[in-house]
């Protein structure tokens, strides 16, 4: 039996510890054993809302042999380094995967995805490594989200829109079919990405337009 140890002391942490006992493998071929704080340090009353022990951070916590991770914070590029520190120290990522989501055959998953309640991901779609997908985000048919990607609440990508590395979907947010969200973008809720969004852009609305400039 693995010890699964979510990344993560906030809202969103403790939202993945729930989803984990739903997800495929849990009490089977894994448990939870508790979390790991990463960048954000809590006041004491929100660590007590931690439904398991606290074991440590990212920076001091050393990895045993039967654990497992799974990051559960939502920030891409916070996810990146959090990520990167645990790999260089040998930490194993496993993806959770929760029964009730829909999972074509032909979709292809990589490692240390979270993917949540009445998500849907379509014949022939991919995502890669460490993609967040909160409850009911969906990748329509051919549609590919990059590596290190948050989608956000009922966001989604339609059939053949390709979202780069480490793009954030906010709540609601979605590309129409063939539309491509370059790598780093940022794309707010309820917004709606007709064609492109250029590399690292801030785009908000419908259509969603620049609001970095």
């Amino acid at each position: 039996m693995k010890h699964l140890i979510i990344i993560g002391v906030g809202g969103f942490a403790r939202e993945v510890h729930w989803h984990a006992q739903g997800s495929i493998g849990y009490g089977e071929e894994w448990d939870i054993k508790g979390f790991l704080d990463g960048d954000i340090k809590l006041e004491a009353r929100e660590y007590e809302k931690l439904p398991l022990p606290l074991l440590g951070d990212v920076e001091s916590y050393e990895v045993q042999p039967d654990d497992v991770f799974v990051c559960s914070i939502a920030d891409c590029a916070a996810r990146v380094r959090l990520v990167g520190i645990m790999t260089k120290k040998g930490a194993q990522f496993i993806s959770l995967v929760h029964r009730k989501a829909l999972v074509a055959p032909t979709a292809a998953m990589g490692v240390g995805c979270i993917v949540t309640p009445d998500c849907k991901l379509m014949p022939d779609t991919r995502i890669g490594n460490h993609v967040i997908m909160n409850i009911a985000a969906t990748l329509g048919h051919d549609a590919q989200a990059g590596d290190f990607c948050s989608m956000m609440g009922s966001s989604g990508l339609m059939g053949y829109a390709v979202a780069g590395q480490r793009v954030y979907l906010g709540t609601a947010a979605s590309a129409l079919p063939h539309a491509v969200i370059e790598d780093d973008a940022f794309v707010g809720e309820w917004s709606v990405v007709f064609k492109r969004v250029k590399r690292g852009r801030k785009v908000f609305g419908n259509p969603a337009l620049p609001i970095d400039e």
